[in-house]
């Protein structure tokens, strides 16, 4: 059988087409990056194909699911034709080959493939801008990077896939896109390039389809600096509390110094996405894919009433809504569960009261630009620092919804939620280790060893914010605004648990009624 000239020339042919869409549903659910392995797929096209060497391609596919839903996902192709490279490729990756052409190559996931990984670090460093649409940026950290690079691919278990280049880059290739500007990317470009934040992963570049201000730009993938780190902010805290709860005592002064340092590094990071205008840096990139206008929304902007009413609405509604699932659930429940559940659903009126106070507020505070997702696992430990990462936000939501301003605080009340969730945590997951301990004693520490870090987490924050735009003025307006995300954070909390990890039920349960 004569080769076709290129891979992406085979999508010209409809059966080779119908032969790749007919393998994805066995395919698909065998990839640690698909998201929507309970649903049944109807419907997959190929929405379009981009060139990096002559044997792959970035497909832009479209999948359609019985339950109406559709996706976009990107799928890194590439085709093996040599006999010997095929058996190298099975024996390595034989869940990663997504068909064989009659007769002729595979076509596989080109990832493993050090050529494919190769190509596209050169389109980043090169700020390419390809004849058919794939469009690259080169931040200022890449002005001096070598032409080539070393390349692996770390075993993340992550809904993206990641490369790292000379031990010195990482490069995040998203699967699942949505157009529009990608917050990681938009956020981690504007601390990187235009403030002196310096506390989260260098901007490296970019691989885009489009311009970045443009509303249907795809983000394909985004290279950074790579932080050598000792693991995640939850991991050391798990280390932290395990010695709390087994040496006894006070909490000790490490983990006392690192909630201070956690609390002016989050102000920081605020300070510097609250003040876009101050200390700009200049591009010195080889090419700028969105120039200036990429960062138009960045500004802050004053929160309304009309916005408070909003938030204040979208919480009660989802109180409203998980108290219903919760009452329906509860019979299912331990008798421990089932006790702390009623508490909830009696408190309902009262906690309804409680979140209905902000739209009474005349406070004045800036929305701001904020992380949307942030709890202890998006923190990198260092020796002595810490590094925010995954600025994507919440990733359930829309790109225009996870770009919108929103109070700085929402992001407190994520990592004040986290402490609590470390405390309570390091009990649920390790039993046998605290066996022979009294369970209420136990949860006494646990609570008081939340209370003393969030307080000094919490100080150090606002002794850092000062009197930033994005604060309220007053102590008794922060506390409620902070309150609300709180709340709001706590019955997510309880959805989540209620429906996938029962036994942590009880963590998000008292974080709702402590707030009674």
């Amino acid at each position: 059988m004569k080769y076709e000239a290129s891979l992406k020339s085979r999508f010209s042919n409809p059966s080779f087409n119908y032969a790749l869409l007919k393998k994805l549903p066995e395919f698909l659910p065998r990839q640690r990056w698909f998201m929507e392995k309970g649903k049944s797929l109807k419907n997959c096209r190929v929405e379009d194909v981009f060139r990096v060497t002559e044997d792959s391609v970035l497909a832009v596919m479209q999948f359609e699911f019985e339950d109406g839903s559709s996706q976009l996902y990107q799928m890194p192709l590439a085709q093996l034709e040599h006999k010997d490279d095929q058996r190298r490729y099975l024996k390595e990756n034989a869940n990663m080959v997504l068909l064989q052409v009659p007769g002729g190559p595979y076509i596989v996931d080109a990832v493993p493939l050090p050529a494919f990984r190769k190509a596209i670090y050169a389109l980043i460093r090169d700020g390419a801008d390809t004849r058919d649409g794939i469009n690259c940026e080169a931040g200022r950290m890449l002005k001096t990077a070598p032409a080539n690079a070393r390349s692996v691919v770390p075993a993340i278990d992550t809904s993206n896939t990641a490369i790292i280049y000379d031990d010195k880059y990482f490069f995040k290739l998203f699967r699942k896109l949505d157009p529009g500007l990608n917050p990681d990317l938009e956020l981690v470009r504007h601390l990187s390039e235009h403030t002196d934040f310096d506390c989260c992963p260098p901007y490296g570049g970019s691989l885009g389809v489009g311009e970045m201000h443009e509303d249907n730009y795809l983000n394909l993938g985004m290279l950074s600096g790579k932080v050598d780190n000792r693991g995640d902010a939850w991991e050391f805290f798990q280390e932290l509390t395990q010695r709390y709860f087994t040496e006894g005592g006070d909490v000790d002064q490490e983990t006392l110094d690192r909630a201070v340092l956690l609390g002016q590094r989050t102000a920081e990071m605020h300070l510097a996405l609250g003040a876009p205008e101050e200390k700009p840096k200049l591009f010195s990139a080889v090419n700028i894919a969105g120039g200036a206008d990429a960062g138009a929304m960045m500004a802050p902007e004053a929160m309304t009433a009309a916005y408070r009413n909003e938030i204040t609405e979208a919480a009660i509604k989802l109180l409203h809504r998980q108290v219903t699932e919760l009452a329906a659930k509860k019979e299912s429940l331990s008798p421990e569960l089932q006790t702390m559940a009623q508490a909830v659903l009696d408190l309902e009126p009262k906690l309804t009261t409680r979140l209905n106070k902000l739209k009474d507020s005349g406070m004045t505070v800036d929305l701001i630009r904020i992380h949307a997702d942030y709890h202890l696992g998006q923190v990198l430990v260092t020796d002595d620092d810490f590094y925010i990462i995954d600025f994507e936000g919440e990733p359930l939501l829309s790109i225009p919804e996870r770009r919108r301003r929103r109070p700085a605080l929402k992001d407190v009340a994520g990592m004040v939620r986290s402490f609590h969730y470390a405390a309570f945590g390091q009990l649920l997951l390790n039993p046998e280790r605290y066996a022979d301990h009294d369970p209420l004693e136990l949860k006494a520490r646990a609570e008081a060893w939340f209370q003393t870090v969030s307080t000094t987490y919490l100080k150090a924050y606002f002794e850092r914010c000062g009197e930033a735009s994005f604060l309220p003025e007053s102590d008794e307006d922060r506390q409620l605004l902070l309150d609300l995300f709180m709340l709001e954070k706590a019955i997510y909390e309880v959805a989540y648990e209620l429906n996938s990890r029962p036994h942590w039920l009880a963590i998000p349960l008292a974080g709702v009624l402590a707030m009674a």
